[in-house]
């Protein structure tokens, strides 16, 4: 995908994560349309965090996630689909085309690759009950900021906020404090 390309945008309430798995249950016309382009074309779409303005749009957080389906069906007007989260995204300009938003976007480089610190072993218990027994080697620390903080029992804002850090380390302090606010570590 080149920059100069306009990305269909899913706005949500929830913020979906780079590695993570998220499913989503399709009912309106307009994003039953961009999924069923999106799996003619084998072409990824954009899921941002929205904020809803009174007149019935929404506006997208300037940074998102893309989201690849890799799985999907449904029955009698309901889709249901199962994304999985690639790379974040800058919005470099973004607008309504139709009823659907559309972005002109900036993928990120992918974060470094460092092992996660010994600190860390509540928060790979908790990945490993989420996903299975990982041995230790086998997980970066960017990859388990990014399954933990789509699991996490936080607002979409905090969320958000765990989306824009670049540091992988910086989110799994960010992942444990979080936790331990809302009672999970």
């Amino acid at each position: 995908m080149t920059d100069t390309d306009w990305t269909p945008l899913f706005l949500l309430r929830t913020v979906l994560f780079p590695k993570a798995l998220l499913g989503l249950r399709i009912f309106e016309p307009r994003y039953l349309d961009m999924i069923s382009a999106s799996l003619r074309q084998g072409r990824d779409f954009g899921i941002c965090l929205s904020h809803s303005w009174g007149d019935g749009h929404a506006e997208p957080e300037l940074v998102g996630t893309l989201a690849r389906i890799v799985d999907w069906g449904g029955e009698a007007g309901v889709l249901q689909i199962q994304v999985q989260g690639q790379e974040r995204f800058t919005i470099q300009d973004w607008r309504y085309d139709g009823p659907l938003a559309v972005a002109s976007i900036h993928c990120w480089v992918a974060e470094p690759i460092v092992p996660m610190r010994r600190e860390n072993e509540v928060l790979r218990r908790i990945l490993e009950d989420l996903i299975g027994k990982v041995p230790a080697t086998e997980i970066d620390a960017s990859s388990a900021g990014m399954i933990l903080a789509q699991a996490l029992p936080a607002s979409p804002e905090e969320k958000q906020q765990l989306l824009v850090i670049q540091d992988p380390i910086e989110r799994l302090r960010r992942i444990a404090d979080l936790l331990g606010q809302h009672g999970g570590a």
